[in-house]
């Protein structure tokens, strides 16, 4: 189980570092918010996975990635 746990973790730390990148080395206003969008994903990645797969599981973690994509469409909406 623990590793299931580590190879998401690690999954979400490339693709926020990806998202990371994208968004301080490039100009383009929609290439930012689609970054931006990757680091929300890498957040809702590590939610749902401390939520399945962490120390005590319950449904927070989906719940507040719930939230999170709420933000990413309000997000899309804008750009």
């Amino acid at each position: 189980m623990s590793g299931m746990l580590t190879s998401y973790l690690s999954l979400a730390a490339v693709l926020f570092s990806i998202g990371l990148y994208g968004a301080l080395s490039k100009r383009n206003a929609i290439i930012v918010l689609l970054s931006i969008e990757l680091m929300l994903n890498a957040v809702n990645l590590n939610l749902i996975a401390f939520s399945k797969l962490g120390m005590n599981p319950s449904i927070d973690g989906q719940i507040f990635s719930l939230f999170n994509i709420a933000v990413a469409a309000a997000e899309v909406a804008v750009g």
